[in-house]
């Protein structure tokens, strides 16, 4: 039986897609498959692809979005475990190997996820970039893995998992696997990231497939819904490495950076209201710090929606209107926002003004 099925959506990535691929080429376990689903590239991907066509599972459809593309993959998955790498992004050559181990060693674990790398093309590298993304969006909440986990191990007390391990840096082995659940967590921090992640595939038919509705954060509820049920694991090494892209840095800033910012906020927004507020029972046991993440969410959509200008003179108009409807949901869970509601009624230049305090005050806060 194989072991692992590889799920790789693409859309016009030639540039990156035959690197991603020898990078699953060069595990260290061997039994996996390849699926590609080409999600509609218009690029010369299939010219790229045609070497190693006889070593993958390939099918192409007409572009319907990575959410679609993963589903057709795992509907083609032949394997005990599922993992999921992007077009332009690299497994470490361990990847496989220490995921198989954990998983095969804990059977009422359903999934792992882990740690991993961030690089780009000019020189920058982050060796451990989950845990820098962790102390910055979660230093206010003083959340560590032994807070989340109820359970852990130094990943070299295992013969099998120093096996697959031998490649690494030898300290590594000094660092640990954690287990337990992370619902409660999940829901409201973002602690798993899809690429690191490997599950049994024998859960999807009680949890389903990705479900699209859910935006730039299909990946997220899906890994959700698994954790809702299930125990999971976390390996607190690297496992893959993500690419940045020159082009990521436009869709993060000015008008398509607030744009993009607004629907990832909204997304996450319907997540949490999904999970949160559907189950009265589990809202009304964790009022206190669900009100808050509802509160924090509706502000991180209207803060964009307030500094927004553009020469659409509507628009400019319309979004700090818009904003003042989600301040008021603030007010509604019990975090008024009354400096930002105000400032959503002044002109763009006292706006400015406004978020420099703000950010002025933030920094006075965080270094006190």
């Amino acid at each position: 039986m194989i072991k692992v099925s590889v799920i790789i959506p693409t859309y016009n990535r030639s540039k990156y897609i035959a690197e991603t691929l020898e990078s699953v080429f060069n595990q260290s376990f061997k039994n996996y498959e390849i699926i590609i689903i080409n999600d509609g590239s218009t690029d010369d991907t299939e010219k790229i692809l045609e070497p190693y066509r006889d070593r993958i599972i390939y099918k192409k459809i007409k572009n319907q979005g990575v959410a679609f593309a993963r589903n057709e993959g795992m509907k083609l998955a032949r394997g005990k475990y599922i993992a999921y790498l992007d077009d332009d992004d690299l497994y470490l050559p361990w990847k496989l190997e220490v995921q198989v181990a954990i998983l095969e060693k804990h059977p009422d674990i359903a999934l792992t996820y882990t740690e991993f790398s961030g690089f780009d093309g000019s020189g920058y590298f982050d060796e451990w970039h989950l845990k820098t993304y962790h102390c910055s969006a979660y230093k206010h909440r003083a959340l560590t893995y032994d807070k989340i986990f109820s359970k852990k191990y130094k990943l070299r007390e295992t013969p099998e998992i120093n096996a697959a391990l031998k490649q690494c840096p030898s300290d590594w082995l000094d660092h640990y696997a954690y287990f337990g659940k992370i619902y409660e967590h999940y829901l409201l921090n973002t602690i798993v990231f899809t690429n690191s992640i490997m599950f049994r595939s024998e859960i999807l038919t009680e949890i389903g497939l990705q479900d699209s509705r859910f935006g730039l954060f299909h990946d997220l509820e899906f890994v959700l819904r698994i954790s809702k049920k299930y125990n999971i694991g976390f390996i607190d090494i690297p496992s893959y490495q993500l690419r940045y892209h020159p082009g990521q840095i436009s869709l993060t800033s000015g008008i398509t950076g607030s744009i993009n910012a607004i629907k990832k906020q909204r997304n996450l927004l319907q997540i949490t209201k999904h999970y949160a507020l559907n189950d009265e029972n589990y809202y009304h046991s964790h009022k206190e710090i669900i009100d808050k993440q509802l509160a924090m969410l509706y502000r991180a959509i209207a803060v964009p929606m307030i500094s927004f200008k553009s020469n659409d003179t509507h628009k400019t108009k319309y979004y700090p209107k818009r904003a003042r409807a989600y301040l008021s949901k603030c007010k509604l869970y019990n975090n008024p926002e009354y400096f930002l509601y105000f400032l959503s009624f002044m002109p763009h230049i006292i706006r400015r003004i406004g978020f420099k305090i703000i950010n002025i005050k933030k920094r006075l806060q965080q270094s006190g």
